[in-house]
């Protein structure tokens, strides 16, 4: 099989892999507390870094069932299409979680949002005149949340450009160029 149909194969069935697993840990945590993604600002951060382990894990992985070799171009094309998968697939999740699952979860989660930053501006000592203003100027947190069209194509857009921008670096990162190997000739004797 030519590289470069394996490098989309590979990408395709690992892609469809990470989405699954993004799936399971959105609904776990959507069982747990449908708007704890919402209000904990720290469990973004750590899922982002275990997908970027579960990138790079991958990364290594597809390097190594092509020969052990790639160039920039190669890993950046890989990344790219499990970050059109990711994205692809985290859009229609989230479009089928709150129009069809929990069609309330958008202003659930808003009122979520609008309590804790309140309840953190207030720790901050800020007056409640301010936070008021604050808030307004946030603007309307459940039209943000809903998933409208307008809302699911910012969305998969940011999620594209995010991926894309980490798949450059772990591109960088794990490229590997196969060694030069120099034909040397035995001597021949006089």
């Amino acid at each position: 099989m030519e590289k470069s149909t394996l490098i989309t194969k590979l990408s395709l069935k690992y892609g469809f892999m990470l989405a699954a697993v993004s799936i399971v840990i959105s609904l776990t945590l959507y069982f747990i507390n449908p708007v704890m993604l919402y209000t904990n600002f720290a469990l973004p951060l750590v899922i982002l870094i275990i997908f970027i382990a579960l990138l790079v894990f991958v990364g290594i992985t597809i390097r190594k069932e092509i020969g052990g070799y790639w160039t920039f171009g190669e890993a950046f094309k890989s990344f790219l299409i499990i970050a059109l998968i990711l994205a692809i697939t985290s859009v229609l999740y989230n479009v089928i979680l709150m129009t069809l699952i929990d069609p309330d979860l958008p202003a659930k989660a808003a009122a979520a949002i609008e309590e804790s930053q309140r309840s953190m501006m207030e720790k901050f000592g800020m007056a409640s005149e301010q936070i008021d203003e604050a808030m307004a100027k946030a603007g309307n947190m459940q039209e943000k949340l809903a998933p409208t069209f307008k809302n699911s194509f910012t969305s998969f857009g940011v999620s594209v450009a995010m991926y894309a921008v980490l798949g450059l670096i772990l591109a960088a990162i794990l490229k590997k160029k196969q060694p030069v190997v120099f034909n040397t000739l035995p001597e021949q004797e006089a």
